[in-house]
């Protein structure tokens, strides 16, 4: 018998060269293995040794036979699946890629059917498990003949001013749709905001409002916060850009307090917040807790508002335990419009709170006042009291600001300040507010030690009682 040199490709040498010895061992005659005196009559017995090592031969020759015809059917088996595959992988290629993305599609809808719950077969195709929620509160709304009177009820805002919104954040806050899902649109986006700020509702109830997970609110409450941080607050709440309407404002306070060149009015208030799991001691609001008997926790707002209640400034995330002196020299108002002179030409009129500068009015402190300067104090406290107002409405309308939110630390100063933008907005079209949304602030005030920092704006406060005294200007309540 012939052997090739390699005749299955998919056996390895040491395996093949075992098989070689072995047809080798089935060539050869076996050792002892003699024919003799064949046709002889007198032709000898074998021996019984002989006989037995015959039949072993004859075993291991039927064995190494199975053994051949055994590797040769595995080889022709082999072939046959390479080729198989060849010819499969060959035709695949050729197709187009959608024709093999169908193609595997239909090859697993039987499992992912199964696993979706969509029943089996192969015309089901995969789809993508999701809770089934009502929309029906939202679908009534958005029609275009919701009352405007219960819409304003529930967003705190008129809808040409919400459509005003959606407009603005339109680019911000769309998103694309996706091969498992269609994306929120923008105005559902910005109506999940809206009114969670405006009515401070739990998540849950703002999920079971707009059909959507209570995650998915969440996420959207911040995302939509963030986008009117960044994209309104520069354009709807800024610093007066030009002197007109510095002037104008000047003009506006003097016509009804009697005190010049007030540039606008000052206020801290705080927001109630869970105790953080950093810096406890930072957040804890002494004043707070002693007056409601209740451990408070909180962190300040502090805004400049003009003569219409509409903010220019705001110092958003300090800690509840500071001062609204300390606030005050943390907060870029006293760190760059001040440092670089930009208030010097002007006075903002701020509380017993405060300490009073070259560009901050605040009342006399002190005890028993003459009639100067009790006439002074009333005056001040009339422009203080457009700051009041201001932060009570900013309240009122976003009813998130009244209670303890659970918003972290970190996203905090987002939410905040897109309230401040959206009651810009809201004072700035002259949306009115509800008898029963308005809402009286009261914040605690410590005198500062050293509440007179400069000689010059004390001689210049007693000049402007002097004023309002003795020229008639301060009316008769002083007398």
């Amino acid at each position: 018998m012939e052997v090739s040199a390699f005749p299955f490709p998919y056996l390895q040498d040491d395996e093949c060269s075992h098989l070689l010895g072995l047809f080798q061992d089935m060539d050869s005659t076996p050792s002892g293995f003699e024919f003799e005196n064949v046709g002889n009559d007198n032709t000898r017995k074998r021996p019984r040794k002989e006989e037995e090592e015959e039949e072993v031969n004859g075993s291991d020759k039927a064995a190494s036979g199975d053994i051949l015809a055994t590797l040769l059917l595995l080889d022709e088996e082999a072939k046959q699946q390479v080729k198989t595959m060849d010819g499969y992988y060959n035709h695949d290629v050729a197709r187009p890629k959608r024709q093999r993305k169908a193609a595997v599609e239909e090859t697993a809808s039987p499992a992912s059917d199964i696993a979706s719950g969509s029943g089996s077969g192969p015309s089901h195709h995969r789809r993508l498990w999701v809770k089934e929620r009502t929309t029906d509160w939202w679908d009534r709304v958005s029609r275009p003949d919701f009352p405007e009177e219960e819409f304003r009820r529930e967003f705190r805002m008129s809808r040409p001013t919400f459509d005003l919104i959606c407009e603005e954040l339109d680019a911000t806050v769309t998103k694309k749709n996706t091969m498992l899902r269609d994306a929120i649109p923008a105005p559902k986006r910005v109506a999940v905001c809206v009114w969670r700020l405006a009515t401070g509702a739990p998540l849950r109830h703002v999920s079971e409002r707009f059909g959507l997970g209570i995650s998915t609110c969440h996420k959207l409450v911040i995302e939509v916060c963030r986008a009117i941080y960044d994209v309104m607050m520069p354009k709807y709440l800024h610093w007066p850009a030009s002197d007109p309407e510095i002037q104008s404002t000047k003009r506006k306070f003097e016509s009804i307090h009697k005190i010049p060149n007030v540039v606008g009015s000052i206020y801290t208030t705080h927001v109630p917040i869970i105790a953080p799991k950093v810096h406890v001691a930072a957040y804890f609001n002494k004043r707070h807790t002693e007056r409601n008997q209740k451990t408070s926790y909180s962190i300040t707002v502090q805004g400049v508002v003009n003569a219409e209640g509409i903010f220019t400034d705001v110092c958003i995330g300090n800690p509840g335990s500071l001062t609204d002196d300390q606030i005050l020299d943390k907060s870029s108002l006293s760190q760059q419009r001040a440092a670089r002179g930009m208030l010097r030409d002007g006075w903002i009129v701020g509380n017993g709170g405060f300490s009073l500068t070259d560009w901050l009015l605040v009342p006399y402190a002190r005890q028993n006042l003459t009639w100067t300067q009790h006439a002074f104090n009333e005056s001040v406290g009339g422009i203080q009291k457009v700051a009041t107002e201001a932060f009570g409405r900013l309240k009122g309308r976003w009813a998130c600001l009244q209670k303890r939110t659970e918003v972290k630390l970190q996203d905090l100063p987002y939410v905040l300040g897109a309230c401040c933008v959206l009651h810009n907005i809201c004072e700035m079209r002259k949306e009115e507010m509800a008898e029963g949304v308005k809402f009286e602030v009261f914040d605690d005030v410590t005198v500062p030690e050293n509440n007179i920092r400069s000689v010059a704006a004390s001689s210049a406060r007693d000049q402007i009682s002097h004023n309002l005294l003795h020229r008639g200007l301060a009316g008769t309540r002083a007398l």
